[in-house]
């Protein structure tokens, strides 16, 4: 599965999940049917309908339509691809903290999408998405560990953010069952040359996440959230 940017299909094997939740957490309930409405738009192939939905809440500031915004560009739907609006759009989002954007920055120099070519500066984005529990992003920043590009080569971060984007892209509401079997995969892959003690690391790092991950994951669904609940971090 090549490094590529996150598209608002649900069809689309890059995660829609994390978008949607962000649409629910970050939107005014005017913004929110706006935006709604825009996405639905776009689900009917009318893109220039949801592109105009959109543009008004990106100009207004809305992270989540900015990232929407930049990503019309980046594929050329409804719009002619035009990447310095889309980089322009997603840098928006990607500085407010939107995941979205966050991902979509990385794979834009990544992938040299009207920009140099910087796996440095792409590393650093799906960091800050894969802080967020972005399970693509983790997938992403894996194959740069096991190639040493734009980081220090290191299969034990390879495997356990192989190990835990599979951990997260599984959870129901996510669903990315492909992407699940695929870094899991590759993490086998990995672990063949690897020595029994960099796998045990690995592994006990991607158990610790596993097992805080599911108790936000619990809380989330069974208690109210709270202000302080945050995203596990990695070792």
């Amino acid at each position: 599965m090549p490094i590529g940017t996150k598209k608002l299909t649900i069809r689309w094997h890059i995660c829609t999940g994390t978008l949607l939740a962000a649409v629910v957490t970050l939107l005014s309930a005017p913004a929110l049917a706006d935006f709604a409405s825009g996405r639905a738009a776009y689900e009917r192939g009318e893109f220039h309908v949801a592109r105009e939905q959109w543009e008004a809440l990106a100009e207004a500031g809305d992270s989540v339509s900015q990232a929407a915004l930049g990503s019309l560009y980046i594929h050329g739907e409804g719009v002619t691809i035009d990447y310095n609006k889309a980089l322009y759009w997603t840098r928006q989002a990607a500085e407010q903290g939107e995941v979205t954007g966050q991902f979509n920055m990385g794979s834009i120099y990544a992938g040299g999408l009207g920009v140099e070519r910087d796996y440095k500066e792409a590393a650093q984005w799906f960091h800050l998405a894969a802080k967020q529990n972005d399970a693509i992003s983790r997938y992403n920043l894996a194959l740069l560990y096991s190639r040493g590009l734009g980081v220090k080569r290191d299969d034990i971060k390879a495997v356990y953010m192989l190990n835990t984007a599979s951990i997260i892209a599984g959870t129901p509401e996510i669903a990315q069952h492909e992407l699940a079997a695929e870094a899991e995969r590759l993490a086998l892959n990995l672990m063949m040359t690897m020595s029994p003690d960099d796998i045990n690391e690995a592994n006990a790092r991607s158990k610790k996440f596993e097992g805080d991950y599911l108790q936000l994951y619990l809380k989330s669904h069974f208690n109210h959230p709270t202000s302080d609940q945050t995203a596990p971090q990695d070792p």
